[in-house]
Order: C-alpha cells, then structure tokens, then sequence
C-alpha cells in the first residue's frame, strides 16, 4: 500500500486540490467565484425543472383563476389604462360571477383625471365661467377614484387585495400602505434576515382604505434576468408586509393566525418558516420560496377581461365560483412579462397565481434545505478522496466505467430528490469534482503515455530497426520484466586482428574509426529488421524474429551478413588507401529456439537472448580464423533460406559441444552456375561418403584454386588421413 501511495503521489496530489477547490468554492459563496457558480447552478436548476415538467397539466380543480387584460382586451375595451370606474365594474362583475377573493397586480398610484375640475380650472383660466356651478355639480360623478373607492367599499363577504411595491432605495414614499402583518423594530432587529425596504409605492389612500388589504408585487430576479424564486414577505419599517399571492391566501383562507419562524444562526436571526393558520411555508433565510413552475404559460386558467365585461350570463364561467381572481395583464404592450425557466416571455401575473395555487393547495414548495451546503460537501469530499485513491490503480477502461457511474449516480439522485421530495441540491460542484478528477487521470494518463512512447523511442531507437521502436511504442507492456521462448536468429560479427590494430593506431583514431565502422554495421542489422542485442568491443550482436514476428528471419540475418561483408571490404579498402591496414569482419549466424525478453532490475533491464543458439553463433564466428572464411551460416539457418545459395563446409563440432551442426558458407547464385563449386560440391560429396576419389578431387581442386579456404583446408585434412566432413573444433 504504501508504495502505491509513492508511486501515485502526484495524482493523488491532484486529487486532493481538485477536492480542496470543489469544497471551497461550496463555502465561498457571495465571492467572484461563488457568483460563477451559482450561475452554473441555477443553469443546472433550470434543466433540471425543464426536464422533469409534467407531459399534462390539470388546471380544472384550481381554485385559482386570472382575470386577463390581454390585447383582445385592450381592443374591445379601449387602451391602457382604464377608467378606475371601468376597473370598479369590474370587480363588481366578478363579485356577481361568485368569486370570493380578487388581486390586483396592479398599483393605483396617481389619481384619475377628473374631467370636470379640469373643465372648471379652464374656466377659471379664461374668465368664462357662466356654467361653473353645474360644472361644479358633476366633479363627485366624474370623481373616477371616489367610484372605484366605492366599489372596493361594496365587496362585503369579498376581500379584495391591492397590489403595491417596495424600493430598497431611499426615496420618497408614494400613496398609502395597508396595515403591516408582524411587527419587528428596525432598532431591535438589526440581525433580522428578511430584507429591509426603505421606501414605497402605494396606492391612493382612499383606495387603499376601501380595499383595506394589500401585498406587496416585488419578485427578485437572479443575475442572469431569471425568476425563480419570490420572496413571500419583506420589511418596510418595524413592519412585515406580505406578498400579494400570500395575502389573497390568507384572505381565501379566512386564515387569521400569521408567523414568522425563525432560528438563531451565526449570531443572524433567519427566517426558516411562515406559518399562515395550521399552514407551515417553509422558505429561505430570507423568507423567499422557489416558484413552482408546472410549465409555459397557462398552468393557471386565464379568462379574457373583455368576456367579463360582454357575457351576460357568469354561469358560462363556473371557475369562478368561490376563486381566488388575480387581474393583470399578458398583454406585449404593457411589459408585465418575465423571463422564466421554461421560457422567456411568461406572464408576470402567472408568476402570483403560481404561487398562490400553490399555498392554497397545501402542497409544499420546493425547498433549497439549509443542510445543501453540508451535503454537498460532504458528497464532494467523500467522492473526491475515493475517486482520488482508486483511480490510479484503474485502466482506461475503467475509468471510463467509473465517471459514467458516478456522474449518473449524482444527476440520478438530484432528480429523484427533486420529483420524490421537491428538494433543490445543487449538483454542479460534485460533478466537478468527479470530472475534475477523472478527467486529471486521463489526462495524466495520456501523458504518461507519451512519455513513456517517448523514453521506448529514445532507449531503443539507438539500436532497433525503427519498426521495431515503433510496435514497443504502440504497446510499452512488452518492456515488462517478462520472456518468451521462440525461434530467433543471431548473427554475431567481429574484426580479424583488431587487437593488433588497435595497439598500433591512437586513441583518438581508434575511437573515430571504430565508431565509424560500427555504425555501418549497426545501420545495416537495422536496416534488415534486426535488433542490437549488444555492442562488446568491434563486435556486434544481432536478432531477428524479435520482438516483432518475422517470419523470414533467418533470410534478414543472411541477407545482413552479406552486406556486413561488403561494407567489411569497402571500409577495408578505405582504410588501405588511407595507409592503415584494417581487418576483414567475420560472421557468424545461427537459427534456434532460445527465451528472449527483459532482464535486469525494476530500475535498469536489458532486451536480450539467453539459450544455446546465440552461443552457437559465437562459435560460429570463431571458427571462421580456423576454417579461413569470413562467413559461417549454421544448417538451421541454410534450411530457412530458399532464395539463397550456400556451399557445405562441413559439420562442425565445436568445442564443449558432442554433436555436430553442419555449416555453410553463403555464395551469390551466379557462383553457384559455376563449373568450381559444382566440382567443389562433388568432391564435398564424396568426401562426406568416404568414397576413394575424393583425395584425388580436392587435389585437383587445389592446384586449380591454391587460394580457396575450404579447398585447402579439406586437402590438407584429407593427406592427414582424415576422410570425413566431420570436423572437431579444439578451439572456439
């Protein structure tokens, strides 16, 4: 355990600021940081409603009706605004329709234009005032605001709710308010959450009066121009005014007990509750609830004003037996629309029935619980530290799997709090976490990745056909500590008398020209796919058929030593004309199985061949000086290697070992054609018979080719009276 903790010490490192950040920004709340993320959250709220609207609203049972001062209305009726009397028959129209209880989202703050006291100060003005007393006699029929007071003063066993609206501002108070609901001194209650208005504007007092009632229209938007919540109760004061949808309820209701809850907290009193008779409103610290949109526009019923005015008969409107009647306007042209979650045009008045539909219904409010904070951090902690710890040890694959089941999980359990018990958790600082997390994983993953394709590139490139850097590029497991046994080839290549050269030549020349020749060597095993096994001195050790399959393995490692033997005799040649006599290469090359991988420690390792095959090219190698050529291919290889062209030297047993392996030497085809290596083959032949003649046809092969290694070195084994291709190695 703990070296995997040192071992992932920088992801978990991550992890744990990742963490620290989520919960930080879960606190700082009112911060530049906090504002950002409340503007995810509420971006996450709106989805959220969205999507889990129902597919069909009820609104037959609503006791809840809005009476609509829409555009068909304002063309029957006549423009905005209209004459408080028409607004006074209105109210008494929709008493005689049975409703019990009207709102008006409307402030009547100036007074109507009494056409007759203008007639009469125009009068005055002119100095014609032959018809001054009659004029003087219409001023109470023409007093529009006298009517409507009237009006409002007639609706016994109706109560009417006028609307007005609070300025935090300090400005000067316009109009009249209605009587406060609680009283809490402004000096006594300093640490009070509900809002402190400063200034107003009311109603006429005189209309004021007749209604007796009134609530508050103030909503309070989000920074983004959003309504989602509502306050249900502010101060103005020493005094608690409640919002118009609250008082039509209390008034439908008939409730006559009122509080306001609330709980001592961090040295603030807050408001926790309000309670309206035996209902219980739970709300924000600052007596706000969240609207309870049910959808677009007409999740309350909406009847036209104009039809209320026309219809002669109000039982073509049963709804309005015993409702709640909010009158305002969905109208363009008097701007009372709102942008909504669920649409940016949505009727301000529909706002107040939403609310008051949903007091009147019993049903609670969606909640913003005051434990959110708390469990959202500890969702983000406890998510956080797991994800932090298990995901180093977890693949692409699974980690994958992992970020698809935790964000589900979270999302999964915000909508089902949200449709089960109508709480509101913000989920956008634990999916930050969890994809903060995950995401630093992958990333850290994809990097690492790169680094280590980049460190196999470097380490092997020096000295592995580039094909090959490239597969241990796309799959760095195979540099794992591991082998395998499969069929290789080795070729192994080295300098006849380099001692002596190297004695007689400088260091300084020395290394130039043995590096210049070792990378003529080292270019040509890679160039044919082989592998750099390793570099001891002048000698270069190659493999084929590893680590990638290379089915022509043993025709790679012949086609390499032949052209190690040309660059052998260019590089000679060079020397030469340069006064510096250099050694020809010889090569050996063997086929087998033999185990190849990794070796070495967790820290350092090295791709190499461990098995007898390898030692056996060695010999190989060696007993070039012994036969006198430059180039010995064992049997295995030759048997491998169709396209080439081979002549028998012998089957060596070579020294420590009991059995013989029969060796070649490669020859071009065109050699092959010619009339000496087929008399060669012949003589090889009858040689390895034991046949009679054979003595006679190395002889006359000698004195036709004095120079030929194997020629001469079979005659002088056969007038040693040794007539056999079996050829016992005392020396390596």
């Amino acid at each position: 355990m703990k070296r995997y903790f040192l071992k992932h010490y920088v992801r978990f490192c991550v992890g744990i600021l990742i963490t620290g950040i989520a919960l930080w920004l879960q606190i700082a709340g009112g911060t530049w940081s906090g504002r950002f993320i409340d503007r995810l959250d509420n971006l996450a709220y709106d989805m959220r409603l969205t999507r889990t609207l129902p597919a069909s609203r009820s609104i037959e049972d609503s006791k809840v009706v809005i009476v609509d001062i829409d555009e068909d209305s304002l063309r029957a009726e006549g423009r905005w605004p209209w004459s408080r009397a028409k607004m006074g028959e209105l109210v008494s129209r929709l008493k005689a329709a049975g409703v019990k209880t009207i709102g008006f989202d409307v402030a009547f703050t100036e007074p109507e234009r009494n056409v007759a006291q203008e007639l009469i100060d125009a009068a005055s003005a002119s100095g014609q005032l032959e018809h001054a007393e009659y004029l003087e006699t219409l001023i109470p029929d023409m007093d529009r605001d006298a009517i409507f007071a009237q009006y409002l003063k007639a609706q016994r066993g109706q109560d009417v709710v006028l609307g007005f609206i609070l300025h935090a501002q300090e400005d000067e108070s316009v109009g009249a308010l209605p009587s406060g609901w609680a009283y809490f001194p402004e000096q006594d209650n300093q640490n009070l959450s509900i809002p402190i208005m400063r200034s107003y504007t009311g109603n006429l007092r005189e209309l004021q009066k007749s209604a007796r009632h009134g609530g508050f229209l103030n909503t309070t938007t989000d920074e983004d121009g959003v309504l989602r919540r509502t306050p249900l109760i502010l101060r103005s004061g020493d005094m608690v005014y409640p919002s118009l949808a609250l008082a039509m309820a209390r008034r439908h209701s008939d409730a006559k007990r009122f509080k306001v809850d609330t709980a001592e907290v961090a040295g603030s009193e807050r408001v926790t509750a309000l309670q309206l008779e035996d209902k219980q409103l739970p709300t924000d610290q600052y007596g706000r609830v969240l609207i309870p949109y049910t959808g677009h526009r007409g999740g309350v019923p909406y009847i036209s004003a104009t039809e209320i005015f026309q219809t002669q008969d109000f039982n073509e409107f049963p709804e309005l037996e015993n409702a709640a009647v909010l009158i305002g306007s969905s109208a363009l042209g008097l701007a009372d629309l709102i942008s909504a979650p669920t649409g940016p045009a949505f009727p301000g008045v529909e706002v107040h029935a939403t609310v008051l539909k949903r007091i009147l219904s019993g049903q609670p409010f969606p909640q913003e619980p005051d434990w959110a904070n708390a469990a959202n951090a500890l969702v983000i902690l406890v998510s956080g530290l797991l994800l932090t710890i298990v995901c180093p040890a977890l693949g692409a694959l699974a980690i994958t799997l992992v970020a698809v089941a935790s964000l589900t999980f979270v999302v999964g359990a915000d909508v089902w709090l949200w449709n089960a018990v109508q709480l509101s958790l913000s989920p956008v600082l634990p999916l930050f976490t969890i994809v903060g997390i995950i995401g630093a994983n992958v990333l850290w993953g994809y990097f690492a990745e790169a680094r280590q394709k980049r460190q196999v590139r470097k380490a092997f490139s020096s000295y592995m056909a580039p094909a090959l850097v490239d597969q241990l590029v796309e799959h760095p497991e195979q540099l794992q500590l591991t082998g395998e046994e499969r069929e290789m080839t080795f070729l192994f290549s080295d300098i006849a008398g380099f001692t002596t050269f190297s004695e007689r030549a400088g260091p300084q020349l020395l290394v130039t020209v043995l590096n210049q020749y070792l990378d003529a060597m080292c270019r040509a095993v890679m160039e044919h796919g082989g592998t750099i096994d390793k570099i001891v001195g002048d000698a270069v050790v190659g493999i084929f058929n590893a680590p990638l399959d290379q089915p022509d393995h043993a025709q790679r490692a012949v086609n390499c030593a032949l052209a190690m033997d040309k660059i052998s005799k260019d590089f000679i040649q060079e020397m030469n004309d340069k006064g510096m006599p250099f050694g020809a290469t010889r090569v050996g090359v063997n086929t087998g199985l033999a185990i190849v991988g990794n070796f070495g420690g967790s820290e350092r390792f090295d791709y190499t061949a461990h098995g007898d095959p390898i030692n056996t090219a060695a010999r190989l190698e060696g007993v070039n000086k012994h036969l006198g050529t430059l180039m010995c291919i064992s049997g295995t290889t030759v048997a491998q290697c169709r396209d080439h062209y081979f002549r028998p030297v012998g089957a060596l047993v070579l020294k420590g070992k009991t059995e013989a392996i029969e060796a070649f030497e490669p020859i071009t085809e065109e050699e092959s054609e010619t009339q000496w290596i087929q008399r060669y083959n012949a003589a090889f032949q009858a040689l390895a018979d034991g046949v009679d003649g054979a003595k006679e046809q190395f002889a006359a092969l000698r004195d036709e080719y004095p120079d030929d290694p194997l020629v001469k070195l079979h005659y002088e084994r056969i007038m040693q009276g040794t007539i056999s291709t079996t050829i016992v190695m005392a020396e390596k």
